[in-house]
Order: C-alpha cells, then sequence, then structure tokens
C-alpha cells in the first residue's frame, strides 16, 4: 500500500475548463467542461500521477457529508481554484501520491452544455477528462479565451485514471466503461446505476414520485432541476431540441425501451469494457434498486471483466459510514493496484464480500453465492382461500434431494394463523417437481382446460408492499398472502427470486406486483423516506488523511436504522402487464382472458431465520409505484410457481 508521505496543505490547487467535440447548449461554440484539480506539489516535475476522478452534476447544489464546495475566490468562481473539495478522496489520496479530479459534468455547476441524465453528453464530458489527461483533448486556463497562449496541458499525469462515485456519480463511471475508452482503468460504481431504463421503469412501470402526474425525476424535469447557471440565470437556450428530446424519448406513456434507454443501458455495452469494476451496494437500496446490480454483475463475469462486489444490508448509504476502515484499506488498495501497478494480492482474494444480518462480513468467490440453488414452490389454497401456505417450504431440499419430505403431507391441514385452516392436499398442492426433488399430490384437472379447478380474485388496489404481522391472519381482498411453516433451519437467500402464474384481469394496462416477507421477531433495518438506512450521530470521526482549516476532513458517525418487528420485506417485484412479453413493445392484454404472466422480483442477500416463516403478497399495485389504472385479477392457483435462490443452513 502507499504511504502517506506528501503534504495536503501545501498541494497545488487548480482548474481546467476542458473542451467538448460538440456544442450542447446550441451557443455556436463546443462546450467546456470545468475540471478542479488538487495533486501532490512534491511530484510536480518529478513523477507522473494517476488520476482518481468523481464527475457529478451535484457539485453547486448538494452536500457531501455535510461538505459544499467552496472556491478561493467566491466573488469570481470562474476564474477561482477550490479551497474546498468535498468528502474525503482529496485528503486521504493527495498525501499518497495521487491527484484527485471533480469534475461537474455537462451542463450543471460551472461546465457549459446540456445536461442529459445519463446520456452521451453526461458521458462524453467524463471522457473528456481522460481525453486531456491523455492528450487527446484540449484545456484552457480559462473559459473565456480559447488560444494557444492560455491553453493548458496535464504533463503531470500519467493518463490512467480512476472514477469513483455513489448514485449519479457512479453512474456516469458505468456509461465511460461502456464506451471502452482507452486511460480508464478501473471504475467504482456505488449505488450506481447500470441501465436508466431499469432506474426509470423497471420492468415497465412508472414509479411513484415526486411530480404532480405520478413520475420519478421524468429526465426532462431531472435535467431542468441541474442545469447550470449562467450569469445568474438558468442557462435553458435552444439546445438544439434537447429537452424535447428528453421528454419524447423516455416515453412516460409506454415506458418502453427504445433507442433512447438503449444509449443509457451501459450494462448492454460490458464486451466494450477496458476498466476493472468494483461494485458496492445496499440490497435494501429504494433509490437505485438491485434491479441494477444482478444482471450487470452477471455480465461483467461472462465478459470476463476483473470485478469485485461489496453488498451491505443498508440502502443508499455510502461504505464510507457502513465499513469505515475496511472501505479505506480495500479502496486505497483497489487503486494502487489498478492505478499504480502495485502488485498487493487484492485480485488474488475472493470477489464478494457479502453482509449477513448480524453486521458480520463473509468472504465468498463470486455472487450469488456458492451453493446457492434455486428451489420452487407453488401454493396451497382453495376456491375462496385468502390466505393459505407457500407449499412445505421448510419441508422441501433442492435440485434431487431425494431425502426430502412430502410437500402434500407437510403441507396438508396446517393452521395457517389464527384459526384459518389451510386446504389440505387433496385440493391440489402446486410444487415443482424437477426442482423440488418430492412426492407431490397431483391437482384436480378441470374438464375445462380454460377454466382452472382453483382460482382467488384479487380487488384493484394500490397497497404497502410489506402486509404487517398484525395483519398476517385477517382476510385481504386486494392480495394474496400465502404464509409458510416455520422453517427448521436457516435460509440463506441469494440471487434473484422468480415468480409465474397463470392470470385473467379487468384493465388491459394496469401493474402485478409480488413481495417475499419474513414473519418472525428480530431487529430490522428500516428504511426512511429520503431513502437511507444509516442515521448520523453527534460524534465525529478522526480526519481522514490530511486537511486543513478550510477542509478538516472530520465526518460524523453513522450507525444503522433498525426496528424490532415482526415483519421483514425481504423482496419485492412488478410488472407492468402491457410489457409482459416485451419490454421494447407495448401490447395491452385482453381483458377478461386467460394470459401467462412472469417476472423477477429484485435480486437480494438475506438469511431468513430458523423458526421465521416466509410468505409470499401477491397484489396489483404498490404505493411505490404511479397511481395507474387498477385491475381485479383471477388467479389459476395451481399455475403460481414461487422460485427462490437459496442455501439452507
Amino acid at each position: 500500500m502507499t504511504d502517506e508521505q506528501y503534504s495536503y496543505e501545501n498541494a497545488i490547487r487548480e482548474f481546467v475548463y476542458i473542451e467538448l467535440p460538440f456544442d450542447g447548449d446550441a451557443d455556436g461554440r463546443n462546450d467546456l467542461v470545468r475540471a478542479d484539480i488538487i495533486r501532490p506539489r512534491e511530484l510536480d516535475g518529478v513523477e507522473k500521477i494517476p488520476v482518481i476522478m468523481d464527475p457529478s452534476p451535484y457539485y453547486s447544489l448538494y452536500p457531501r457529508h455535510g461538505e459544499m464546495i467552496e472556491y478561493a475566490h467566491p466573488e469570481d468562481k470562474w476564474n477561482s481554484p477550490l479551497k474546498q473539495f468535498t468528502f474525503f478522496f482529496d485528503n486521504y489520496f493527495v498525501p499518497r501520491g495521487y491527484a484527485v479530479i471533480l469534475l461537474s459534468t455537462s451542463g450543471t455547476s460551472l461546465s457549459e452544455g446540456f445536461c442529459d441524465i445519463g446520456g452521451p453528453k453526461d458521458v462524453a464530458s467524463a471522457n473528456a477528462v481522460v481525453d486531456w489527461l491523455n492528450g487527446r483533448a484540449k484545456g484552457y486556463l480559462t473559459r473565456d479565451r480559447r488560444t494557444p497562449d492560455n491553453e493548458v496541458k496535464a504533463d503531470w499525469a500519467s493518463g490512467l485514471v480512476g472514477a469513483i462515485g455513489k448514485s449519479y456519480d457512479g453512474s456516469v463511471p458505468n456509461g465511460m466503461a461502456a464506451t471502452g475508452i482507452d486511460g480508464l482503468r478501473t471504475i467504482v460504481p456505488i449505488s450506481a446505476i447500470s441501465s436508466q431504463y431499469d432506474w426509470y421503469h423497471p420492468q415497465g412501470v412508472l414509479l411513484n414520485g415526486d411530480d404532480a402526474d405520478g413520475a420519478w425525476w421524468e429526465p426532462d424535469n431531472f435535467a431542468a432541476s441541474l442545469q447550470s447557471p449562467a450569469e445568474g440565470r438558468l442557462q435553458r437556450f435552444n439546445t438544439k431540441g434537447g429537452w424535447q428530446r428528453l421528454h419524447d424519448g423516455s416515453d412516460k406513456k409506454h415506458r418502453s425501451y427504445n433507442e433512447f434507454w438503449a444509449e443509457r443501458d451501459y450494462r448492454s455495452h460490458v464486451d466494450r469494457y477496458k476498466a476493472s469494476v468494483f461494485i458496492v451496494h445496499g440490497v435494501n437500496d429504494l433509490n437505485v434498486m438491485m434491479n441494477q446490480v444482478g444482471t450487470y454483475w452477471k455480465a461483467l463475469g461472462e465478459y470476463g471483466v476483473p470485478r469485485k462486489i461489496w453488498l451491505h444490508q443498508y440502502a443508499h448509504d455510502d461504505p464510507f459510514d457502513v465499513r469505515h476502515d475496511a472501505w479505506l484499506t480495500t479502496l486505497e488498495r483497489w487503486f494502487d493496484y489498478w492505478l499504480k501497478d502495485i502488485d498487493n494480492g487484492i485480485m488474488d482474494e475472493p470477489e464478494a464480500s457479502i453482509e449477513d444480518p448480524d453486521g458480520n462480513w463473509h468472504e465468498y468467490p463470486s455472487w450469488p453465492v456458492p451453493g446457492a440453488v434455486d428451489h420452487t414452490f407453488g401454493v396451497a389454497g382453495g376456491e375462496d382461500a385468502r390466505l393459505g401456505v407457500l407449499g412445505a417450504l421448510d419441508a422441501l431440499g433442492g435440485a434431487g434431494d431425494e431425502d426430502a419430505s412430502s410437500a402434500a403431507s407437510a403441507s396438508a391441514g396446517v393452521v395457517a394463523a389464527s384459526g384459518v385452516t389451510a386446504a389440505s392436499a387433496s385440493t391440489g398442492v402446486a410444487v415443482d417437481e424437477a426442482s423440488a426433488g418430492v412426492a407431490v399430490a397431483a391437482a384436480p384437472v378441470s374438464a375445462d382446460s380454460d377454466e382452472p379447478a382453483h382460482v382467488a380474485v384479487i380487488k384493484g388496489a394500490r397497497i404497502p408492499e410489506l402486509t404487517r404481522f398484525a395483519e398476517f391472519a385477517k382476510a385481504h381482498d386486494d392480495r394474496l398472502l400465502y404464509v409458510g411453516e416455520p422453517l427448521e433451519r436457516d435460509w440463506h437467500i441469494s440471487g434473484t427470486p422468480h415468480i409465474s402464474l397463470r392470470v385473467k384481469a379487468s384493465a388491459p394496462d394496469t401493474n402485478l406486483c409480488a413481495s417475499l416477507i419474513e414473519y418472525g421477531e428480530g431487529n430490522y433495518v428500516q428504511v426512511s423516506e429520503d431513502i437511507h438506512a444509516l442515521v448520523e450521530l453527534t460524534e465525529k470521526r478522526p480526519p481522514v488523511g490530511g486537511y486543513t482549516d478550510d477542509d478538516k476532513a472530520s465526518y460524523v458517525v453513522c450507525v444503522p436504522r433498525k426496528s424490532h418487528e415482526m415483519q421483514n420485506m425481504v423482496t419485492r417485484g412488478w410488472i407492468a402487464t402491457a410489457h409482459k412479453d416485451s419490454f421494447s413493445e407495448f401490447t395491452p392484454t385482453a381483458v377478461d382472458e386467460w394470459y401467462e404472466i412472469g417476472f423477477d422480483l429484485l435480486p437480494t442477500d438475506w438469511t431468513v431465520r430458523a423458526g421465521h416463516r416466509l410468505a409470499l403478497a401477491i397484489y396489483n399495485n404498490s404505493k411505490r409505484l404511479a397511481a395507474v389504472p387498477l385491475s381485479d385479477f383471477t388467479v389459476d392457483l395451481d399455475s403460481v410457481r414461487l422460485t427462490v435462490p437459496f442455501v439452507a443452513a
């Protein structure tokens, strides 16, 4: 590992305006983006050094751990270096021989251009920094004169760059890597987006959000909030139709995956990656959800991209607060390896580090954890059932487990809750024999194959995703709730659950949702409305790395927000029925006709305790989603299949 040996107080603080190869704001000249730089003075002219960069649209808008950027001359910020860089990257890494760059992406803060929300202009503005560091782009000392005598070169830089950031800041590095740009050696996306479509319209739905008609920060609204002020007014001129393209391309009405979303789908270009990837994510993140991780991580493996992953049990929270000491050490070793070619063995260590429910971290060769096997279950319940049991959850083994108990006998006559008796095996226990490897009772066959023997009706409603334990035993007309037997052993769920079923609906374009719930006493993570699961204490940590009076790098300690509860949301999922066959095609379904539908729940990593119950809820619409037209659903109970990847302890 590198030593802390260079002065932070005496570091060079400078800035550069880098020219982009396009005119995004339609003012008649190519845009300039502002990059603020801090680097060790002792190495200037002595050694070429690598760069750690955090590209962001937020530098003039939001603090980082309580810090805003501050200019040495705020009365003339356009021509002033920073005296305070936000967060700890500068404090920690400059004394260790790195340069740190904060880039304001296209059209934000002091950068010219147009903010296109993860699109080509956003990504190109960050790539321009890599190009400048490698002599492939022009940079200027000031923004008002593009002449040779005002040009500045990065003669101090090695040309190697590591891009890091959380949320939007981490999404841009994903986009950079997707271009295959030379010089970008590694990216560290934290709670970051790998597909913008899956953030705005996961599985074709419209998320509930902040504007009047129920959209989740549609791209044109979001871009307007980020667009930089120019001389005190909003930089919202012609933009060559940019605002309209954001509005039209996002296709809020039909939520279809199209060319607009394809150019913001970074994981579809993993084959171009030349950079390694270190992913950090919270399994309970309700802002950038785990659908940004599962497919992405798998694609990285398929294309042989060097990779590492940390999964913690919290939400849109920073690893600096989740696992402080280990994060500093691991991040330093990661950058040392990829940017300074220090052979420290980090790539010989397990790829995955996963936090368990007790806050303990475990190392695995990869993720999902080895030994996790898909187990597929059905439900037991008669025609009038509102509450039943999942088919013998505690008795089923993995594929080919010949010692597993009989699903039929295990589920028959079980008292599910408060005197409500689950249907016996003779009424039909649907269990996938191929997955379960057990004997099952045959479900009665209807004389009319189009009319199933066992059905239940869900009333159209927009409800909370979590059915609380106090409501466990109540009859519900707006959901089906199937509650399993108490588990005989811990279940480590790792990966992506999936549900499939046969339904008919009363509306052609609506949502269908499912939740996987744990019932049992425990201290469970609680995610707040501001999408975090950590809370700040008054206690502060010692300064991180070097510091000055203007930039002390001392941050508060954070702890998890947990509550003693009888229920816990393991994961959830949904789909827009008009996108059941394709996210690229909007096809309203036939009303009151049977059709098959299936969808993934959000990937997760969680251990359900022995003695606790696992439950499946199926319902029309979630309060996390927009208020779309509601629909009653008739469900063919014998068709329900829930697949859960888990390791039984």
